[in-house]
């Protein structure tokens, strides 16, 4: 099993001390492959061959140690997202790019072990990816260090500095994204390595480029001022970071408060929606045990006088009781209606199931699907998606004059997804309209529900071409059961 790099005690109590920085998201999870431990081992050996070959004593000890604080701190406190979304952003690079070219190979060397040991803190990153992290750095510095002292000549001439920055900044990318687009290909088969590289050179090159060119000053600034010029380098960079700190802090108290407005949203739909259903179902028992009782006793009692009278009088009553009957059926389903069954007793499938029976009874084909992760839903969500199917398919037998009807259910990311369509007759815009100002509320009532839950609703219907209804709710956590990014730096 793998071990992770493991932090001093006295890093870790240094550690307590910084503001809490929020969660990276979830990178994609290696398969280690043996072509991929072969692959980071001769990567591995290959990286220590060419420090042994290049790595030569300091020529200024203060230099390094002032560029490898600097680089593990802001390893150790980068700001990799917002929000929860990633932003590929690391202002490190500028620190141990700076010192790769003002210290060359020693300070890719110290440059590399330092953001190894900050990320380490910072991430608690496994072996195997530190040290393909390490060798994917010491590389691509090591590169643009020989590109830009091969351009510069060693000097610091204005015109072939900015470019020399440029280019090394730009082969330091290039060095780095394809050695780890190697890691990712050995790991997921089916990864489209030139979309891979594009994506990460729209997030990332950009601040390669921009660190070649810092970079280049750090260069200028050392060699006028020697480790002190190297500090005036690293103020901006430092107090950039400092920014991003309070930036972020300030981010992640934000969605935390959205977080918390959003579940207390939800705990008053969902009382809301008790209340509702509370009300629906005495308004229910009440009238099953007094209206349906008495109707059922009129009608009975009709019956029953009907066999004793004359022909007139029993044709009359006998009409009167079936009139009296197809009241108390109309009742019923008004009953069924306004107090829904329990869905979390009987199920969501078998509830929508229940709703199409009217539909199959007039000889319509109707398909009922829920994807078994959506059958796992509690909450408001639940009873959202089965109020915008019960008017959604009330609304196609009154209007659609369809055939075949599908209702499916399934869970998308954090939110369920119902989906409902008919080959029914459709409708226009204006038409829409016009059943709304004539009091047809139904498409207005389903559009209510969905916002009021919190989701959002699409209807796509054309005359003669039937109608699609997609409704997305979001799906409370902790109420379902059941049921990224990778970073440029390693795998």
């Amino acid at each position: 099993m793998e071990h992770g790099i493991a932090a001093p005690g006295w890093l870790r109590r240094i550690a307590a001390r910084v503001p809490r920085l929020p969660q990276e998201a979830a990178g994609v999870p290696l398969h280690y492959t043996p072509a991929l431990v072969i692959y980071v081992g001769l990567l591995a050996a290959g990286a220590t061959a060419a420090a042994a070959a290049t790595v030569r004593p300091p020529a200024d000890p203060a230099l390094l140690a002032l560029g490898g604080c600097a680089t593990f701190v802001l390893a150790a406190t980068a700001v990799r997202a917002l929000s929860g979304v990633a932003s590929f952003w690391s202002a490190s690079i500028f620190a141990h790019m700076g010192l790769t070219f003002a210290a060359g190979p020693i300070g890719a060397l110290v440059a590399t072990a330092c953001e190894v040991a900050g990320s380490g803190a910072r991430l608690g990153l496994h072996t195997f990816k530190a040290v393909f992290n390490a060798s994917n750095q010491f590389l691509s510095n090591l590169v643009a260090w020989a590109v830009f002292h091969g351009i510069t000549g060693g000097g610091t001439p204005l015109g072939r500095g900015l470019v020399g920055g440029l280019v090394a900044g730009f082969l330091c990318w290039l060095v780095n994204i394809w050695l780890l687009a190697v890691v990712q290909r050995l790991s997921q088969p089916d990864l489209r390595v030139v979309e891979y590289v594009g994506h990460n050179a729209a997030n990332v090159l950009p601040y390669h480029l921009g660190a070649g060119l810092t970079a280049f000053g750090g260069v200028v600034l050392v060699d006028r001022e020697g480790a002190d010029g190297f500090l005036l380098l690293l103020v901006p960079v430092l107090l950039l970071q400092m920014s991003l700190l309070v930036l972020s802090a300030r981010t992640h108290a934000a969605q935390l408060q959205r977080e918390a407005h959003t579940r207390e949203r939800e705990q008053l739909l969902q009382q809301a929606l008790d209340a509702s259903d509370a009300e629906r179902h005495r308004i229910a028992r009440n009238l099953h045990d007094g209206v349906v009782q008495d109707l059922a006793t009129i009608a009975l009692g009709l019956r029953s006088r009907a066999d004793r009278d004359r022909e007139d009088d029993r044709v009359a009553m006998l009409h009167a009781a079936d009139a009296t009957a197809e009241a108390i059926e109309e009742l019923r389903t008004l009953l069924r209606e306004i107090a829904p069954p329990d869905l979390q007793e009987v199920g969501l499938a078998a509830a929508l199931d229940e709703l199409a029976g009217p539909l199959r009874d007039e000889g319509v084909e109707v398909r009922v699907e829920v994807a078994p992760e959506a059958a796992g839903v509690r909450g408001a969500a639940l009873a959202a998606t089965y109020r915008i199917a019960q008017e959604a398919l009330r609304n196609v037998a009154e209007h659609a004059a369809a055939h075949h009807v599908r209702v499916d259910v399934r869970c998308d990311g954090g939110d369920l997804e119902l989906e409902i369509v008919d080959d029914g007759a459709g409708f226009s815009e204006e038409e829409r309209r016009r059943r709304a100002e004539e009091g047809h509320l139904g498409l207005r009532l389903i559009h209510d529900l969905a916002r009021e839950s919190g989701g959002g609703l699409r209807i796509e219907s054309s005359p003669h071409r039937g109608t699609a209804l997609r409704a997305r709710l979001p799906v409370t956590e902790g109420h379902a059961q059941g049921s990224a990014a990778t970073r440029s730096s390693g795998p």
